[in-house]
């Protein structure tokens, strides 16, 4: 694909795919980033407080995609109708991927929970100067 098509096709993404792209881009550049930082408690906690957000936000999403995903086939605009490229009932498809959107969202459910009590018990943590020492 040369620059150009790359291109319109961007142009043509909804603003919603535009903006988990960019999401993804800079969650992936955190991950670049804190590889190389020095741990800094500071930067821990709010971390953790950002993780935190983006998981609650993205299994808010789940819960959207699986609302839409279940309402599909009857939002479909007039004249075009769903079907399967291995030749599967479409409906049972659309059920699959309304299951497996359930359990993305248990899971991010319990991992959200897991990273909220890190970030609570990394809140707990800090660094000071021993004796006095301020070298």
């Amino acid at each position: 694909m040369n620059a150009h098509s790359r291109h319109e096709q961007d142009d043509e993404r909804s603003p919603a795919v535009g903006q988990a792209d960019a999401g993804a881009v800079a969650w992936r550049a955190v991950v670049h980033a804190q590889q190389s930082a020095t741990p800094d408690h500071a930067d821990l906690y709010s971390l953790a407080g950002h993780l935190v957000g983006t998981l609650a936000a993205v299994e808010s999403l789940a819960g959207v995609l699986a609302r839409q995903v279940a309402g599909y086939a009857d939002s479909l605009p007039a004249g075009r109708v769903l079907y399967d490229d291995e030749d599967a009932n479409p409906a049972h498809r659309l059920r699959a991927a309304v299951l497996a959107l359930a359990e993305t969202r248990h899971g991010l459910a319990r991992a959200e929970r897991a990273a909220n009590q890190f970030w609570s018990v990394i809140g707990h943590i800090g660094t000071r100067y021993q004796d006095g020492d301020r070298s």
